[in-house]
């Protein structure tokens, strides 16, 4: 940070704790890159909300300071992520060795002085963020000093955790699992400021779980699927599907939950439907779809993989975004919860495999998902928050 912002941050007291005077408030910050940032932030503001804590709500502030070019910077990030994933990837590694906090050139000043701006205003006695870089301009504006409110960052993902993440401020990290905390840990975070909640879901799974574990296989048996693939890749696999509803001897349902991607799937999807297919361009209530299907194929976005297991839901991952996302495909297939099939003919064969035998392979995995779905983690997000407050 040059040292005439500095300068001029301390004139504004934003620097000096003392004369930081906090509100009752807790700010939740996020970013529409990926879905699961925000899923965090809203579910974090509902765990709160029920325990009659005041908050932001999930506040996009990259997009409140820059709303024309976040806009083009989220639909370039959807764009580069589904049809050109090898140079999203390089783009990952690249941010992996990039310092983004202070010390290093500032590349966002009008972002840095945004939220310098929102914090003086607001003057929350806890910040809550899901998104990286927040954690950075945060370093950025305050150094080595004492924070004038405590900083709790909120990774999404599991394992294949970005250094991005990383800042030198005094906050804490709340992580999804042990291997995650060991990032944190071997990158020289103490331990009493890093803590194991699981990814916050939603607290409306808890009044959707399944009251018993089947011993059979259900009939008739319910897909549900969120494609975000390319198009092509999209109809092979609704091809896939069909076939598997054809020929096998069980009685299978498809419901097809569009999305963000439902403007550039839509025709695809009522091209390809049949009458076993009901196409969802947008919900609200993943936790009672999830409640009421037996698979579920999806991308191996944070939020959608653990939404999968806080439902008990099996869930065969069609594709991921390299590096931020490979590590929550291989949380779920450890856990025997879940399978990686990114070709529409594998992804054939392994829905026959999980259907063989009366469903044999599929309520084991069911069995997997339910021991390890995670329970009242916004709750545990909530509480960490209130009592650091």
């Amino acid at each position: 940070m040059s040292q005439n912002l500095r300068n001029k941050l301390k004139d504004n007291e934003i620097k000096r704790s003392h004369s930081f005077r906090k509100n009752n408030f807790i700010s939740i910050l996020t970013a529409s890159f990926g879905d699961g940032h925000n899923t965090a932030a809203q579910n974090i503001a509902t765990a709160l909300d029920n325990i009659n804590i005041p908050n932001s709500g999930a506040l996009d502030l990259i997009h409140k300071i820059h709303p024309s070019t976040m806009q083009c910077l989220t639909k370039g990030y959807r764009i580069v992520t589904t049809r050109w994933p090898n140079i999203w990837k390089k783009l990952y590694h690249i941010a992996d060795n990039i310092s983004f906090g202070d010390g290093s050139i500032d590349l966002m000043p009008t972002l840095t002085r945004g939220t310098a701006a929102y914090l003086q205003k607001t003057k929350p006695n806890v910040v809550i963020s899901t998104y990286p870089l927040y954690g950075n301009l945060i370093e950025r504006l305050f150094g080595a000093n004492k924070l004038p409110f405590k900083l709790i960052t909120m990774v999404t993902d599991s394992k294949s955790i970005n250094r991005a993440w990383l800042n030198k401020t005094s906050g804490h990290f709340l992580v999804l699992d042990q291997v995650s905390a060991d990032f944190f840990l071997a990158n020289g975070i103490s331990q009493k400021k890093i803590h194991i909640t699981g990814f916050p879901v939603s607290p409306s799974f808890e009044d959707h779980l399944p009251n018993r574990m089947e011993t059979k296989l259900p009939n008739p048996f319910k897909i549900l699927y969120t494609p975000s693939t390319k198009t092509q890749h999209f109809k092979d696999t609704l091809r896939a599907i069909h076939q598997i509803k054809d020929n096998s001897n069980c009685n299978i349902s498809l419901t097809i939950v569009l999305g963000r991607h439902a403007k550039r799937l839509r025709s695809t999807a009522n091209t390809e439907k049949d009458n076993r297919t009901k196409i969802i361009e947008w919900t609200n209530n993943m936790p009672e779809l999830l409640s009421k299907h037996h698979l579920v194929i999806g991308k191996a976005g944070g939020a959608s993989v653990q939404e999968a297991l806080a439902s008990s839901c099996p869930m065969i991952i069609d594709s991921m975004i390299p590096g931020q996302e490979e590590g929550n495909a291989e949380l779920i297939a450890n856990f025997g919860a879940g399978l990686i099939a990114t070709d529409p003919q594998k992804l054939q064969i392994e829905i026959g495999n999980i259907l063989k035998g009366n469903g044999t392979k599929w309520l084991t995995m069911r069995k997997a998902a339910k021991k390890n779905k995670p329970t009242r983690t916004a709750h545990a997000v909530a509480k960490i928050s209130n009592q650091l407050n």
